[in-house]
């Protein structure tokens, strides 16, 4: 199948700004020239002056320009957010992996931090004809955050939105690390069934707080005619971190799974995944399924069929910049992937153009 590509382009943080206009043009130059680019989802950083060139330098040559907005942290940067309160009564910690990222998580359950995204994109951005925004950091913590903050958010606001939830046998099972926080199955749709009745309830109305969240920010940038794109966890870990895949599926216009098979950094499969198991000594029922490895080809493909029937489109997100000490990926790994995502019309390059290793063309 010939692919089309939606192809990131990480600009800076809000506050540092990482290159100039005309270093981006060059590299977009040779990229384009060889692929054929749908869109271009680029952010973060506020220069309003960089972005309008680059937006009208996209639109010229056909291409689709989306805001990235991470919105569930780094927004921290910019407004006095609402941090995450863990299980123990903490504030939220920075996990500092990737340059320029920070991985602190603000409150979902608040409607002051929704407010605040907001007004970041309305102060910002709202003067540049972006085509659509792309919504990132739309979770909870993963456990690569640690531990506590794995479990998400215990602010006031949040534990009154755990309705019908035994807080008090969650927090004594988080503290005494049970086994019964992981023990459970998957259905079709990717939703992961908790057998312990209490640790499945919580784990709903968790899902519940992050798409409403996403309701929120999803209604206002569809009133002013924007396309929203939504940027989710591979299929075996998005439920864990809140995204209930078939529900936020149903209020955007795109997800892209992060299929990122030889990332050791935050969204890496791999990685996640022995932040995750790590924290239980019986650990076997979630090793079991996935034959302790949820990046295998085997496992991909049963990763696939939960997003087999989603109502809207779907991006799977594949590495494409190889960074010492943090993405592996090479051409023998991007023919791989290009192999196990066949089936898809459109791909997205992830996770910076700026980045990309340009020999990588050729396959693509």
């Amino acid at each position: 199948m010939s692919h089309t590509y939606t192809l990131q382009l990480h600009t800076g943080s809000f506050v540092h700004q990482m290159h100039t206009f005309d270093e981006i043009k060059e590299k977009a130059e040779r990229i384009i020239k060889k692929l054929k680019i749908s869109d271009i989802i680029l952010g973060w950083n506020t220069d309003e002056k960089l972005n309008q060139q680059l937006v009208s330098y996209f639109h010229e040559k056909g291409i689709r320009v989306l805001l990235w907005l991470p919105v569930l942290s780094e927004t921290d940067q910019l407004k006095n957010i609402t941090m995450i309160t863990t299980v123990n009564g903490t504030q939220g910690e920075r996990v500092n992996v990737i340059e320029h990222e920070s991985f602190s998580f603000s409150c979902p359950g608040t409607q002051q931090n929704i407010d605040h995204v907001i007004s970041i994109y309305e102060e910002y951005f709202s003067e540049i004809p972006f085509d659509g925004v792309f919504i990132d950091k739309i979770r909870f913590p993963s456990f690569a955050n640690g531990y506590e903050e794995g479990f998400g958010c215990f602010c006031q606001s949040c534990q009154e939105k755990l309705t019908g939830v035994d807080l008090d046998e969650i927090k004594l099972l988080i503290h005494n690390h049970d086994h019964s926080l992981l023990a459970g199955q998957y259905d079709k749709e990717g939703i992961y069934h908790f057998d312990h009745q209490e640790v499945d309830a919580f784990y709903k109305q968790r899902a519940n707080i992050i798409t409403d969240y996403i309701i929120a920010l999803t209604t206002y940038f569809s009133s002013r005619h924007l396309i929203v794109g939504a940027d989710i966890y591979a299929p075996f870990l998005a439920y864990h971190v809140g995204q209930n895949t078939k529900k936020i599926s149903e209020v955007v216009d795109f997800i892209k799974p992060m299929m990122y098979r030889y990332t050791e950094a935050p969204a890496g499969m791999r990685y996640e995944y022995q932040a995750y198991v790590q924290h239980f000594d019986d650990s076997k029922c979630f090793r079991d399924y996935w034959d302790d490895d949820p990046a295998s080809d085997e496992s991909i493909k049963k990763q696939l069929e939960f997003l087999s029937d989603l109502p809207t489109h779907v991006f799977p997100g594949i590495e494409i910049n190889p960074i010492d000490g943090i993405c592996s990926t090479d051409q023998s790994k991007l023919k791989q992937n290009l192999e196990l995502f066949k089936d898809y019309s459109i791909i997205s390059l992830c996770w910076d153009l700026m980045q990309m290793d340009e020999t990588f063309l050729n396959i693509l």
